[in-house]
């Protein structure tokens, strides 16, 4: 194949290595808390297990960015990747007990640490002024192939059982490994990337501020919409494959109103009126999870999860990099997924601490009553207006939206 054809060849495959590898992260989510209570677990060791995922993303992603900027190269850190989340499904199957859920949840963390090359590695494919227009493709695989999983989890698992969910996220993962090894990469230039830079960016205090409420974002998130809604759900009956229909009754409007947020909303309404308003649609959602008295009643109310789930996270995702010179917007996004990291690996912790000592419902409405201060914290700390600044010459290309 010729060298002008290799890119657009490289840049298919890797898009679906980015539906298969985030397929595989995502499949057996909604199974781990039923399982390790059927395992006699407590609430607490749940939110042990779901921490475990935030806890090594927190700890690796801004190494990996280093190292992977060091080398010259993302492809190896690709491969990485998805090797890592085969391990991880693998990892499940193998050691079926409460301290293998454990350790495989965090390995599938390590794994989603090196999304940022995902996402370097895609954009190199084009020309740079494509940049944020083909990582929004990218991101479309990550959800279509979350979506697609979730889809074939609901018939496989009826069929052969829920262990099957995990053999299915290794199958992804070990399809998504072998096709990453087709994968062609061009030598880059270095960026610079260093502890320097970091220190200097990080002393940015609108982006230090949106990092504080991307880490209420994610207490929440963790805690509740991708955490212990699941539990409310087996509460109320929801057996194996019907607990898939709660991710994807957060999903779909998760799409919906990312589209919104980015095409609409942010032009008629600033940044801070709508983070505010999401995490006041998070309180309602908590308000009304231990209320439910059906699980038809529970997925209306999930998709109020997907609403505010979309007006903090995509929201704070690009405030945090709105007074960052476009040369070190990279970094910045580095440091914010870092930060919010915090939230992931400390939320469903604290969460399963509150449901074994005071019950679920009590812990939901602490929850609801997290989501109000949130959003009277985002006022002043939001408040502020741009800071006008002059542009250097581009160095380091701004990565996309994160997902976790």
């Amino acid at each position: 194949m010729s060298r002008k054809e290799e890119p657009g060849r490289s840049a298919r495959l890797l898009f679906m290595v980015t539906a298969l590898f985030w397929s595989a992260q995502y499949s057996y989510t909604q199974f781990i808390n039923p399982e390790l209570s059927r395992m006699g677990m407590n609430a607490a060791f749940m939110g042990l297990v779901s921490g475990a995922y935030g806890f090594t993303q927190m700890v690796l992603r801004i190494p990996l960015g280093i190292l992977a900027d060091r080398a010259g190269r993302q492809k190896p850190f690709v491969v990485a990747g998805s090797l890592l989340t085969m391990l991880a499904g693998l990892g499940f199957v193998l050691f079926y007990t409460p301290g293998g859920f454990l350790l495989s949840r965090g390995l599938a963390g390590v794994a989603s640490a090196s999304w940022v090359s995902f996402t370097v590695l895609y954009s190199s494919y084009f020309a740079h002024s494509e940049g944020p227009r083909r990582i929004s493709h990218l991101n479309t695989a990550n959800m279509g192939g979350r979506l697609a999983g979730f889809f074939l989890i609901i018939l496989i698992v009826p069929l052969m059982g829920l262990v099957a969910s995990f053999w299915f996220s290794a199958l992804c993962g070990g399809i998504g490994l072998v096709m990453s090894l087709g994968l062609k990469e061009r030598p880059h230039e270095r960026q610079g990337i260093s502890w320097q830079v970091l220190l200097q960016v990080s002393r940015d205090r609108y982006l230090m501020a949106c990092s504080i409420m991307g880490i209420l974002t994610q207490v929440l998130a963790f805690s509740t919409y991708t955490g212990f809604t699941v539990n409310a759900a087996k509460a109320l009956g929801a057996q194996d494959a019907r607990l898939t229909w709660l991710n994807i009754a957060l999903l779909v409007p998760t799409l919906v109103m990312n589209l919104l947020v980015t095409t609409r909303l942010l032009r008629i309404m600033s940044g801070r009126a709508l983070v505010i308003a999401g995490f006041v649609v998070a309180a309602f959602y908590c308000l009304l999870v231990p209320l439910a008295t059906s699980l038809w009643q529970l997925y209306l109310i999930q998709i109020l999860g997907g609403f505010a789930s979309s007006l903090t996270f995509a929201v704070l995702i690009g405030q945090s990099v709105r007074d960052i010179p476009q040369h070190l917007r990279a970094v910045a996004m580095g440091v914010y997924q870092a930060v919010y990291g915090i939230g992931m690996t400390l939320g469903p912790i604290l969460m399963g601490l509150m449901i074994d000592n005071a019950g679920m419902k009590t812990a939901f409405f602490v929850m609801a009553g997290v989501s109000l201060l949130s959003a009277a914290l985002a006022y002043p700390l939001l408040g502020a207006p741009p800071r006008a600044m002059e542009e250097p010459p581009q160095a380091i290309e701004q990565p996309p939206p994160a997902v976790v």
